[in-house]
């Protein structure tokens, strides 16, 4: 086995503790960004920076297929995360994609959540839309705005947003922020809706979670294939024992 194909089946073998690990490293990365530069731990700011690309590239270059794992695997976030930005303070949001993008793919590499994916995208997505908005808030907000002292209040108030609670203690000021608060009601509603449509969707279909189960497995071997983890005389076995289930 090559180089190539040990390190592709290392990271599948770990995929979700590789992934969360280095969507930690990512956090980190964009935490020690914001804070002032004359501060010690800032100095850790090149090595994250390095390890995250070396992480992207050399997961790149091993990628059988490129294309599939830039815009199928959404690795394609990784790479706008680590962009060289402006200072605008806004602009520094645009690396959170790498954290999501680790949690993403982490929770999709759980194999007891693979007959789920649709549910998992949507609740990420909810919770992403509630982050971004929220640390939108923060930025613009935590100035002017004496009822936003911390991230604390932003988060507080993204959760009373999202769930149309709306206690009206903490009110967005800026254009910015009640942009933020916009998109956060038009959105968290329509994912929300999508979420409980999804839930019902799958209590109506559970008497076929047997045919579902046998195509998520027959998607899985297909994605072995195309890592080169297993042959085409491996996969047509595979495919040949679970054509009856479907």
């Amino acid at each position: 086995m090559s180089i190539r194909d040990r390190y592709n089946a290392f990271i599948r073998q770990h995929q979700t503790a590789w992934e969360l690990g280095m969507a930690g490293v990512a956090l980190v990365w964009i935490a020690l960004i914001n804070v002032e530069p004359e501060a010690p731990w800032s100095l850790l700011i090149p090595t994250l920076t390095l390890v995250l690309w070396l992480e992207f590239g050399t997961r790149l270059a091993a990628a059988r297929d490129r294309k599939r794992y830039l815009m199928h695997e959404w690795h394609w976030l990784d790479a706008v995360a680590l962009v060289p930005l402006t200072e605008l303070r806004w602009l520094r949001l645009v690396r959170l994609v790498r954290v999501f993008g680790g949690v993403y793919r982490a929770l999709a590499a759980i194999e007891r959540l693979h007959s789920s994916q649709r549910l998992v995208w949507l609740f990420f997505a909810w919770a992403s839309v509630a982050f971004i908005c929220s640390a939108v808030l923060f930025v613009y907000e935590s100035e002017v705005n004496p009822a936003v002292k911390d991230t604390w209040d932003a988060a507080y108030w993204g959760v009373v947003t999202l769930t149309t609670v709306g206690y009206g203690d903490v009110t967005p000021m800026t254009p910015e922020g009640r942009a933020a608060a916009a998109v956060l009601m038009l959105l968290g509603i329509t994912l929300f809706a999508a979420i409980t449509g999804t839930i019902t969707s799958r209590f109506v279909l559970s008497e076929e979670g047997g045919t579902t189960r046998a195509a998520d497995r027959l998607r899985a071997a297909a994605a072995l294939r195309d890592e080169g983890l297993l042959t085409e005389e491996e996969f047509r076995a595979k495919k040949a024992e679970l054509l009856p289930e479907l």
